[in-house]
């Protein structure tokens, strides 16, 4: 069994590729770019594969735990929000709302709403909804997202039906970015108000809702195990506020199963676009090959696009001798970056520098710290860096070549590793013989569940590669403060929110001035560079490669996905923002249309 389990997702790769293969001699259903009048009711849907089965299809409430707002499509078409940001090109996208204005010491946000919006039974949506929702979350500690509610917002009030006020429970001037107290989404989803004629009375932890009343341009049709069906709602506000409906007349989040029924599924045009981590890179390839319709982000490698948790190598600052910065220098100088996305990655990400997404949209804060990360390389494998700065610590090798001090103590370390994640064990076969190699004593750790979440948290590791999220500039930076911090052997609160127990007064002050900015105040960018530099310095985690996400689309049916080549939006179908890549949205500054997927078939019409 442990043999079928290790090997089954590289089964799943080849088979991917024999039926491939198989059916590559066969023709086409359609040639590309013709719809056959048979294809008629395919061509006016929008099909999106999901990664697996829906527990309980009669169970749409995404405020119980357990179900899943994005494989249902909830946040995605049915749900709507405040403010959109669009993280690939730094835009602010107004939605739901039409503004917000803090008071001067940033105790209270004011949110105009936009008028004419409407839930999709016809009721309008006011500033009562909003109030009814937070009422509801303070309420009601186990309902998702509830305790970050009730440690921003102290409460809510209505101005007016189209004007709500936040009152917060400390100064915060960017409680308009936190999407678990604020409804705009910028990650995946975020806080959603909900209809207080339709919740009002309920539940909100039984509740099932299970014919969802929205503000989206979309309502379920069907519910299954294996699908969730929608049409488009004709009477959406959009169509009045802004003169147009989204193209798809139907959209359907469906479990295909394996693999290799999602690649020939895309393959064949039966499919639009699969979700993260569905598709490896060889099966991608061959669908390409088969089909010149389906493209990735970029036509070349490393195709996919970046997610926006970077991975970097945690190290335990808690532990001598890596509380030193030099020795945490010479681990990153001892790991080959390249060789792990080719090998561990297939090609399909970039070595990363730091801890953000490489957006076009954070390029400004980039651009500042040009000359740090040239005196500060730290995505560079540099062997002979690395012995320079072991030696002058005082370390040699010893005759089995590992690093040892003068004492005969050998480098050793413990690199814990999530044995249920594909990803991680993959990238630790390759990094653990690099380190190895260079003559460090590690040893590979693999763990899962709660004693994985235990010996993270409470530090019981040397090295740990994880994901460093959200991926917004002031939020990675505060992950390192030192108010996070407790001793080794208490649980941190999070696993990079300093699990790796580090500690620096200097950097601490630039991230709280930090916390008291708008986040357009362009004194940010100084601080970035300042705390940048004490990073670069101490290196507390070990940058290591942008986190990719391979998601194909098919351009047979509809055209008009973000690319690299047009970067308008990201290309997520499980992030609540995917309601933007089907809608498109009106350019903040300008008002102009941008986006928006258009049908193959309309345009031929």
């Amino acid at each position: 069994m442990l043999f079928h389990r290790k090997w089954t997702p590289y089964f799943y790769g080849a088979l991917v590729l024999v039926l491939l293969a198989v059916t590559a001699c066969q023709p086409m259903p359609t040639a590309p770019g013709v719809v056959a009048p048979a294809d008629m009711t395919r061509a006016q849907s929008l099909n999106v594969a999901i990664g697996g089965r829906i527990a309980d299809p009669t169970n749409l409430n995404l405020y119980a735990p357990g179900v899943s707002r994005s494989n249902t499509g909830l946040h995605q078409i049915v749900y709507e929000y405040f403010f959109y940001q669009n993280l690939q090109t730094g835009e602010y996208v107004p939605w739901l709302a039409e503004s917000y204005e803090y008071n001067d010491d940033f105790t209270t946000i004011t949110v105009q709403l936009r008028d004419g919006v409407k839930w999709n039974d016809g009721e309008p949506f006011t500033a009562d909804d909003v109030v009814f929702t937070y009422d509801l979350l303070k309420a009601n500690p186990g309902m998702v997202w509830a305790a970050e509610v009730a440690k921003n917002v102290d409460s809510v009030e209505a101005i007016d039906p189209l004007t709500v006020q936040f009152n917060l429970t400390h100064s915060n001037p960017r409680v308009h970015l936190n999407r678990e107290a604020f409804p705009a989404v910028g990650i995946w989803g975020g806080i959603t108000i909900l209809p207080k004629h339709i919740w009002e009375g309920q539940d909100p932890l039984t509740f099932k809702n299970s014919d969802p009343i929205g503000t989206g341009p979309y309502k379920l049709r069907n519910a299954t195990e294996t699908a969730m069906t929608y049409e488009r709602n004709e009477e959406w506000w959009g169509k009045d506020v802004f003169g147009r409906l989204p193209e798809p007349q139907i959209i359907n989040f469906q479990y295909m199963g394996p693999e290799t029924n999602v690649a020939l599924a895309l393959a064949a045009n039966e499919l639009d676009t699969p979700n993260i981590g569905i598709l490896s890179l060889g099966s991608f390839q061959e669908v390409a090959r088969r089909n010149p319709d389906v493209h990735a982000w970029s036509k070349d490698a490393p195709y996919a696009w970046l997610d926006p948790c970077p991975r970097a190598l945690m190290v335990q600052n808690a532990t001598p001798p890596w509380d030193n910065p030099e020795m945490r220098w010479a681990l990153s100088y001892s790991i080959d970056r390249e060789t792990i996305v080719n090998l561990a990655y297939e090609g399909t990400t970039v070595p990363s520098w730091g801890i953000w997404p490489f957006y076009d949209g954070l390029n400004p804060y980039f651009d500042a710290i040009a000359d740090l990360r040239e005196e500060y390389p730290a995505d560079q494998y540099d062997p002979a860096k690395a012995e320079e700065l072991l030696t002058a610590n005082g370390y040699s090798k010893n005759a089995a070549g590992k690093w040892a001090s003068g004492d005969g103590q050998v480098l050793s370390l413990t690199y814990l590793v999530n044995g249920d994640s594909l990803e991680e064990m993959k990238v630790s076969a390759v990094l653990g013989d690099q380190l190895n190699a260079a003559g460090f004593e590690v040893a590979v750790q693999p763990l899962a569940g709660g004693t994985l979440d235990d010996a993270i948290l409470r530090g019981d590791y040397g090295l740990k590669l994880h994901s460093f999220c959200p991926g917004y500039i002031y939020d990675n930076l505060e992950l390192f403060h030192s108010k996070f911090y407790v001793p080794l052997g208490e649980p941190a609160p999070w696993y990079e929110r300093n699990s790796f127990r580090y500690r620096n007064p200097a950097f601490d002050a630039i991230v709280d001035e930090m916390a008291q900015l708008p986040p357009d105040d362009p004194r940010n960018i100084e601080l970035f560079r300042e705390a940048v530099e004490i990073f670069f310095r101490d290196l507390p985690v070990v940058p290591t490669i942008q986190a990719p996400a391979l998601v194909p689309f098919n351009e047979h049916f509809w055209t008009g996905w973000p690319n690299a080549e047009n970067p308008w939006n990201m290309p997520v179908s499980w992030w609540a923002t995917f309601n933007l890549v089907i809608n498109g949205y009106p350019d903040p500054e300008t008002g102009e249309w941008v986006g928006g997927i258009q049908s193959t078939t309309m345009a031929r019409q």
